[in-house]
């Protein structure tokens, strides 16, 4: 839980971080069939979660904040996903590490490097929902698949 009179920055990182962990949670102990499974025909697996929350954060972090030129297959993120479970998880928290690096360097109000018309805290903040939906829709779909629930090891089931 985010220290209640951090920066503005370090608590957005830390919520930020506190939904992504959920999100590596619900999938880390999870077969590679179970990580594909959908719930209904047009939803998202936990491991399209995981690559599409992957993908949104490196556009917005690498692109938007840094101003960096990236490239990227939306397809990857709602289609089959071609990484194992392990690949996935390795990736989020590489982009998150790299997320929170070069929000660190940043203040809220400052302008975005990359796509004018955003502040650091829009961006972060939209990150923050964003993480914090699919993390919704991850634990919904994971007591589908075995009936676990909660947001952490440290939940009572």
């Amino acid at each position: 839980m985010p220290a209640g009179h951090a920066d503005e920055i370090s608590m957005l990182l830390a919520y930020l971080d506190q939904y992504r962990e959920i999100m590596i949670w619900k999938i880390e102990d999870l077969d590679e069939t179970q990580a594909r499974w959908r719930p209904t025909e047009r939803a998202s697996s936990l491991l399209n979660l995981l690559a599409h929350l992957t993908g949104v954060e490196c556009r917005w972090s690498e692109r938007t904040l840094a101003g960096n030129e990236i490239d990227f297959d939306r397809d990857a993120e709602f289609g089959e996903v071609s990484t194992t479970v392990r690949q996935a998880i390795d990736a989020y928290r590489a982009v998150a590490k790299r997320t929170n690096e070069i929000a660190r360097g940043l203040a809220p109000d400052d302008p975005c490097a990359g796509e004018k018309g955003f502040s650091v805290r829009w961006v972060l903040t939209h990150l923050v929902e964003e993480t914090a939906r699919h993390a919704g829709h991850a634990d919904i779909t994971r007591e589908l698949i075995d009936g676990k629930v909660g947001f952490s090891p440290a939940d009572p089931e």
